[in-house]
């Protein structure tokens, strides 16, 4: 008895562990995804950033845009896939934001994703946030 439970559980270890997979668009909300692809053909005009606040590896963003009660939005941060040659490195970065309330009140909801891969063995980098007049400063 204790074997086959051992067996069930390593084979469900590895079958769990060894596929980690990239999230996809259709199943991303507050998670960053690094597609030039993407950045590309990402339109930032419905929504203003109105605060940023970085803390460790999290990068909350604040999106006022219109709506009826921002509780459907979901939003993915979007990476260039372009390292910028400076000291230290740059990336760039857009917020695409799923909105599709059809409603004229303005609504804000912060979003916070967790940006530790951009870092890439890096000690600093700098984010560049488009709709963000400030560079981002990730140490």
């Amino acid at each position: 008895m204790k074997l086959k439970s051992i067996f069930i559980i390593a084979f469900f270890t590895f079958f769990n562990c060894s596929e980690k997979t990239e999230p996809t668009l259709q199943s991303c909300n507050e998670c960053v995804l690094v597609n030039n692809t993407l950045f590309n053909e990402t339109k930032t005009t419905n929504y203003t950033i109105t605060n940023v606040v970085l803390i460790d590896n999290f990068l909350t963003i604040t999106i006022s845009s219109s709506g009826c009660n921002a509780a459907s939005w979901k939003a993915t941060l979007i990476d260039a896939n372009q390292i910028l040659e400076s000291n230290p490195i740059q990336r760039n970065l857009k917020v695409l934001l799923e909105n599709n309330e059809a409603c004229l009140a303005v609504f804000e909801k912060d979003f916070t994703f967790n940006i530790q891969k951009l870092k890439e063995n890096q000690d600093a980098i700098i984010l560049n946030l488009e709709g963000w007049d400030n560079q981002i400063n990730y140490n």
